[in-house]
């Protein structure tokens, strides 16, 4: 039968030299050659060990951040706005023991399952710290068109160009312990892979949405302007919220959208006015705006109703006054890095200007309040 020999090899493992049958004959017993792993091999160990990495970072920072990986590429990197404070550290203490790992033992619990190992070309020991450092940053040049990283498949060796330059082999090895060790390690390595699978990704989410409360600031007005008449100025908005479900964990992400509501009557005779609604939001304990943004209202003779990016206005032209119904809010994507400075008492300050001259103003602390879930 087809067996490993230990020569050259750490201690705890079987090699993966491949012999010749153990039979009688020429030949018997000749070295035939590394058993090197498989392409799709080292493929379903990177899925499994990256799946680590997600769910590791998924539970500390929650989703929409950078996932470090063990094949690193060129790819745009995600939004990582919600990854302030130390738990942005989380994830790169995984990706460091993952490497450490590596580099004592040529095993992660990815590649422990799939039965390969990392070691190095010339005796096949494990490939040390720093040499498994530098794989990993030449697994950038592997990520250049995904050449490197295809490389295995019509390679010699089944190496990529990372390990060409380190000269680091992947052969198929498992591991060579007593029956009640290796069990605990096998064990391990599985339920750490399935729980990395569930929390990296298997995401169940679900969402909702919160209204204004009903002690939100609200400003009347009265100006002998004809441009306003009177009216009212109410800061509101909304916040989004995201239950992003795994296994049993939920995480919730919530985003505040700040916005108001204006309704105000003018004269008949400045029916030709350019209205424009400018909004400045900041967080209820902080000094400096987080966001502002400005929506031009139009004006007209008719009556008419807009839905537009932002804000919705509805006109109502009659012989003595016309009303204005507006509707603002910021939920371009374009705000989610500022809307996530905002907490759920955000303060808004809501101005509403007439040919470029300001008619009137509100500001004060929003307090939002979830909607019922249908």
């Amino acid at each position: 039968m087809v067996r490993s020999v230990g020569s050259g090899a750490d201690e705890g493992t079987t090699s993966g030299v491949v012999v010749a049958p153990d039979v009688d004959g020429p030949g018997a017993g000749a070295v035939v050659g590394p058993d090197y792993a498989s392409w799709g091999q080292r493929v379903f160990a990177a899925l499994l060990d990256n799946a680590i990495l997600a769910g590791v970072t998924w539970l500390a920072l929650g989703a929409g951040v950078t996932v470090p990986s063990l094949t690193p590429g060129w790819g745009t990197s995600a939004e990582a706005a919600r990854a302030g404070g130390p738990l942005v550290l989380v994830p790169i203490a995984a990706l460091v023991v993952l490497l450490v790992l590596q580099g004592l033992t040529g095993w992660t619990p990815g590649k422990l399952v799939t039965g390969i190992r990392v070691v190095r070309e010339d005796q096949h020991h494990t490939a040390g710290l720093g040499r498994t450092l530098a794989r990993w940053v030449l697994h950038l040049l592997d990520a250049i068109l995904l050449i490197g990283y295809l490389r295995p498949i019509w390679h010699r060796k089944r190496q990529t160009f990372a390990d060409s330059i380190v000269r680091t082999v992947v052969l198929r090895e498992v591991l060579d312990l007593p029956r009640r060790p290796r069990i605990v390690a096998y064990s391990a390595a599985i339920v750490v892979c399935v729980l990395g699978l569930g929390y990296g990704y298997v995401p169940i989410s679900s969402g909702s949405a919160a209204d204004v409360a009903d002690d939100s600031p609200l400003c009347a007005v009265e100006t002998p302007e004809p441009t306003l008449v009177a009216g009212e100025i109410r800061p509101a908005g909304s916040v989004s919220i995201n239950r992003d479900r795994r296994l049993w964990t939920v995480r919730e992400t919530r985003t505040t959208h700040p916005g108001a509501v204006l309704t105000w009557t003018s004269e008949p005779s400045v029916r030709d006015t350019d209205y424009r609604v400018e909004l400045d939001a900041r967080p209820g304990s902080g000094e400096d705006v987080a966001i502002s943004r400005s929506w031009d209202i139009g004006s007209g003779d008719l009556d008419s109703w807009s839905d537009n990016e932002g804000y919705t206005h509805d006109r109502t032209i009659a012989a003595d006054e016309d009303t204005h119904d507006v509707q603002v809010n910021i939920t371009d994507a374009d705000a989610d890095a500022a809307l996530a400075a905002l907490d759920d008492q955000p303060w808004i300050d809501v101005r509403l200007l007439a040919d470029g001259q300001v008619l009137a103003e509100c500001g004060g602390s929003v307090t939002y309040i979830e909607a019922p879930r249908g």
